[in-house]
């Protein structure tokens, strides 16, 4: 099989000597798209013309007919025309200019950049039902939370603070005139806080699919629908990055299989990771595009031409007005919002430093990214300023890096024309960050304030575990990332160091953004195991690489050229094999007129090397499909927990108590999905936080009962590895279930409503109180039978409390209604006397 690079040569001369079997070619090649095989009977072309494309090796006999040798060669032949007579190419070059037409006009740029789009050319059947494919698996992986989440009816999001969302999607949704409603964006209340454009979304999509109504079917499949399309921009940056298709779908696996992503944006989970993600996702495709685009046209043309077309360029000025957005988003997306701008800084400040040691300027190679960035810190600056949304410094953050920019840019040309060294520049460009960050800190103490205490909850907050380390040593510290990421970080991190090698020796701004990105939340990840989301995003491209390297190792697939060529390097091919065994493995892969890309899917030829690949590939997955669950099912709130929030609910409407006397006490990791469910109100969990294991940890529930008095009406107490001492009120409630069960304490004012799967559900009573007069001896006891509900069957209890005689009279409280026995007499205490905190009376002996 001859390289792409002869194909292309042949068809061209074949094409210079047959000009008029042009659009019988053409046909040829949109039928072998079509895997299609044909004969002579079939074609357009004469005898001879036939007879010359076998012998310039351009078309091949197969069992059905014949098939081209490189269609996509060919194409690229067809679309360059035919091969200029003898010399012309020489006289071309000594006549024209340094830039040669074909590069410097907008139809050369938009041919070269139509190739990384989705177009019936290289998206073929095969590789369309591939993305589709691993899409699902996207959409799939986050439904394993669906039997939790999806509970009687109701929608039950995992975790916390996703409840905290869901009260401002449905508060802002309920005030909301319709999805014309502009005014409600600035009139936001505590939504517009730290996480605005979050809560902005979550109410508008909520209003456009029907109102208040909808709002748990968006709570629930919100997540999952950015989660796709995230997937689709990572098979995007992946095919941008590699030109392979292979890497790309192998991208999307991996991101959407990563365990910790998969928790933070599965079915349900409403909060800020999904939006963040997603235009996260979005600004480090355009950078990266903008910075592929640079070197892709350097490749072709002298490097000032090509950084002045890029500069002319209208679509590169489309994609730097998405990365404008992209900014502004991000800067609004959620409370650490100042942190997405770090990366951004040090891509910038690489690549100047990039343009100047490989001579090209600096000015005209960033002109869509300073746009883009100006304009995005623009309109950040203006939301906050015209909305009120998010804080200064949000705001403040990618204006300074827009600036930091421009100030880079200006200086890497200065470096440029004075040829001094590159390394110098980037210890200037330190000295300039450096100076910035004084003068604003001189300029805005208070910023400054505020950026030390959310550094403090970054360095320093302890007590929730996503704030430990990735590289935790309770999982010896390499097992960390297989139990967050699964096996992609360890393709991924080889890969990465490659990459990075590559992007010091080599002109390669698109790489750069990348391995920023990752290098970056890889230091964050190591810090708080809860940037492994975002990490997860951006290794992707990299594990792809790995995956497919692996695969052609074991020779069951054609050699990833990624990484493999530079600008000012020879391609460095990635495997020895000849072509005859490639040509075995990669079955019909689909190469570009590039020679390296493989733009079309396609299976071994073979059945035993489609199920070795097919198994290899299950094997590298299945730490990912067995993790994914079990991580899943630590944030997601089970059956009886969800009952014990219904039993409340029903008992609160049914002894009309409303918010705060309802109001649920809990551990505070459960405690919004509780009075989410039963008065309304998760904005937040302080009060529980404060005050739940401190209550738990008391000698005496019953003294309690006063600090609770009109602020808790319910207590949910659940089993808890570390339980404290008997002698507690976690024993009196969780093990003696306030009955006074397994040699406990009966208590007075608590009144259990369920016990069902190591969850105890009470509601707070001032109790029923018996009064006996002058008893015969010094203390008293009432006892009466009681029947719980325990889930899947019901207990009988006795339930007996007893007081001490004090002045000729003994006063003991109940927290049960019911027929008690006080030595010989018989009293009735009704729901009404417990609720009420009534007195019934025994008469004297």
């Amino acid at each position: 099989m001859p390289a792409p690079e002869e194909t292309t040569a042949a068809a061209r001369e074949f094409l210079a000597d047959h000009p008029e079997a042009e659009d019988a070619l053409t046909a040829l090649v949109e039928r072998d798209a079509r895997d299609a095989p044909w004969t002579f009977a079939d074609i357009a072309l004469d005898s001879g013309q036939f007879g010359e494309l076998v012998a310039r090796d351009l078309a091949t006999s197969v069992d059905d007919g014949y098939r081209l040798e490189n269609p996509a060669a060919i194409r690229a032949a067809i679309e360059a025309g035919p091969a200029p007579a003898d010399g012309a190419d020489a006289a071309a070059g000594a006549a024209a200019p340094a830039e040669s037409p074909a590069d410097s006009t907008p139809s050369g740029d938009v041919r070269a950049r139509l190739s990384q789009l989705p177009t019936s050319a290289d998206v073929d059947v095969v590789t369309l039902l591939g993305l589709v494919g691993t899409l699902l698996a996207v959409a799939g992986a986050r439904l394993v939370a669906a039997p939790a989440v999806f509970q009687q009816g109701f929608v039950v999001s995992p975790a916390n603070d996703t409840y905290f969302f869901r009260y401002w999607q449905e508060r802002l949704a309920a005030r909301a005139d319709g999805v014309f409603d502009l005014g409600l964006f600035a009139d936001m209340g505590g939504a517009a806080g730290t996480r605005p454009l979050a809560h902005a979304i979550n109410w508008w999509v909520t209003v456009l699919l029907g109102g208040v109504d909808a709002a748990p079917a968006v709570a629930a499949w919100l997540p999952v629908v950015a989660s796709v399309c995230l997937g689709y921009l990572v098979y995007r940056l992946a095919r941008l990055l590699t030109d392979d298709v292979r890497v790309a779908l192998a991208a999307v696996l991996f991101y959407g299989l990563a365990p910790v992503n998969v928790v933070y944006t599965s079915v349900g989970f409403l909060d800020h990771q999904a939006h963040q993600y997603l235009w996260l996702g979005l600004l480090v495709l355009t950078l990266t595009a903008l910075g592929v685009d640079v070197t892709r046209r350097t490749t072709h043309t002298d490097p000032q031409a090509a950084v002045r077309a890029h500069a002319r360029d209208a679509t590169m000025w489309l994609v730097a007005l998405a990365l404008a957005l992209a900014v502004a988003a991000s800067a609004h997306a959620y409370g650490g919002s100042p942190l997405t701008f770090v990366p951004v800084a040090a891509v910038v400040g690489l690549r100047v430093a990039l343009d100047v040691r490989h001579d090209v300027s600096p000015a005209a190679a960033n002109a869509p990214l300073l746009g883009g960035l100006a304009l995005g810190g623009g309109l950040a600056l203006a939301a906050h300023l015209a909305l009120g949304w998010h804080e200064s410094i949000a705001a403040i953050t990618p204006v300074l890096v827009a600036g930091g920019a421009l100030v880079v840019v200006g200086l890497g040309e200065l470096w440029r024309r004075v040829a001094w060294p590159p390394l110098a520049l980037v210890a200037a460009e330190a000295v300039v960050a450096v100076g910035g960050l004084v003068a604003y800190a001189r300029l805005r103490p208070g910023d400054v304030e505020r950026l030390q205490t959310r550094a403090d909850d970054l360095f320093f907050r302890e007590g929730i575990s996503e704030t430990t380390s990735l590289f935790s040593p309770d999982f010896a510290v390499i097992f960390g990332p297989l139990l967050q990421l699964g096996l992609g970080f360890y393709f991924a991190i080889a890969v990465l160091g490659v990459a990075t090698w590559a992007v010091a020796r080599r002109y390669e701004p698109g790489w750069l953004v990348p391995v920023c990105f990752a290098w970056y939340y890889t230091l964050l990840a190591t810090v708080q195991v809860r940037f492994a989301g975002q990490l997860a995003i951006f290794i992707a491209p990299f594990a792809g690489i790995g995956l497919v390297y692996l695969l052609s190792a074991i020779d069951i697939a054609r050699p990833v050229a990624a990484l493999g060529q530079g600008n000012d390097a020879e391609p460095v091919s990635t495997g020895t094999r000849s072509s005859r065994s490639r040509s075995s493995r990669a079955g019909a892969d689909d190469v570009s007129s590039e020679g390296n890309a493989i733009t079309s899917l396609a299976l071994p030829a073979g059945t035993r090397l489609r199920g070795y690949l097919a198994a290899t590939v299950a094997l590298v997955l299945l730490f990912n499909l067995l993790l994914v669950p079990s991580l899943v099912g630590q944030t997601t709130h089970d059956r009886a927990q969800f009952d014990a929030a219904l039993t409340v609910d029903s008992h609160a409407e049914e002894v009309d108590r409303e918010y705060p006397r309802n109001f649920v006490l809990s551990q505070w990791g459960d405690n919004r999905m509780y009075n989410y469910f039963v008065n309304g109100e998760a904005q937040g969990y302080g009060y529980a936080r404060s005050n739940h294991d401190q209550f738990l940890a008391s000698s005496n529930p019953d003294d309690s009962y006063d600090r609770f008095r009109d602020r808790v009406g319910y207590v949910v107490v659940t089993d808890r590895e570390n339980a404290p001492a008997t002698n507690t009120t976690y024993a009196a409630l969780h093990e003696g279930l306030g009955l006074g069960a397994n040699d406990t304490a009966p208590t007075g004012h608590y009144q259990l409503l369920a016990s069902d799967d190591g969850v105890r559900t009470f509601a707070v009573v001032p109790g029923a109180t018996i009064e006996v007069s002058e008893p015969s001896g010094e203390a008293v006891t009432a006892t009466t039978t009681l029947t719980i509900d325990g889930g899947s069957d019901d207990t009988t209890y006795e339930y007996a409390r007893n007081a001490t005689v004090a002045n000729g009279t003994a006063t003991i409280r109940v927290a049960h209604p019911g027929e008690y026995q006080v030595g010989n007499e018989t009293v009735t205490v009704t729901d009404d006397d417990v609720l009420a905190g009534n007195q019934t009376t025994v008469p004297p002996a």
